[in-house]
């Protein structure tokens, strides 16, 4: 696996341009739910249909929720972008179950550390509205094998409106790991989890369609 190599010089000129980009191509991020009193030892479980999705979590990371952030990525695509090893990505190969074993275990170590982990539990793109979410283990097993964390669902939805450019929704949902059993097997946990993010992004689907209030992040 490729670890991460962070560097605050480079997620401070990453993030003048990104903000720029974000501009031209979107209009508005809206949120709601509530943060987590700390992001110390968080695993952030998020879903995953567009090419932008890491680049939102980057900006969400940084204006909203401020922890000391990692995310994991496909190891073709670290090494094709490796400027992410410098705002906190590490890889994972797939076809390698040993170098599976080993991105969740530094995935794993890090929240150990008390920092945060941002991770696709669906492991791949997939369509917004495809239903099942269809999660990987990978979650549940970092989830198993960690001392101390907290586990925050987030939910990402992009909806055109009225405008050219579209809007992206932000659901934050609270810690799910008191509704984690200690001793629940893996496949059970895997398939909790799997329900519940996609219990939250369907009600955030519905929100964004009865126009609910949500605070504007920019």
């Amino acid at each position: 696996m490729i670890p991460a190599n962070k560097s605050p010089f480079w997620e401070w000129g990453f993030h003048l341009v990104l903000k720029r980009m974000f501009k031209s191509q979107f209009n508005n991020l809206f949120y709601t739910g509530t943060l987590p009193s700390s992001t110390k030892h968080t695993l952030f479980l998020v879903n995953h249909s567009t090419w932008w999705d890491p680049l939102i979590i980057f900006l969400l990371n940084k204006h909203l929720f401020k922890a000391n952030g990692y995310g994991m990525m496909h190891e073709e695509g670290l090494k094709s972008f490796p400027i992410f090893r410098k705002i906190g990505t590490f890889s994972i190969n797939r076809s390698n179950p040993k170098d599976i074993i080993a991105s969740l275990n530094y995935a794993k170590d890090r929240i150990d550390e008390g920092k945060a982990v941002w991770i696709f539990p669906q492991g791949d793109e997939r369509p917004l509205e495809q239903r099942p979410l269809q999660f990987q283990a990978g979650a549940s097993y970092i989830i198993e094998k960690s001392e101390q964390i907290q586990i925050i669902p987030v939910s990402l939805y992009y909806a055109f409106e009225q405008q050219r450019k579209p809007n992206i929704y932000v659901s934050i949902g609270g810690d799910l790991w008191p509704q984690v059993p200690p001793e629940q097997d893996r496949h059970k946990r895997t398939q909790f989890l799997e329900s519940t993010c996609t219990a939250q992004l369907d009600h955030l689907k519905k929100q964004v369609i009865e126009k609910t209030s949500f605070y504007k992040l920019f």
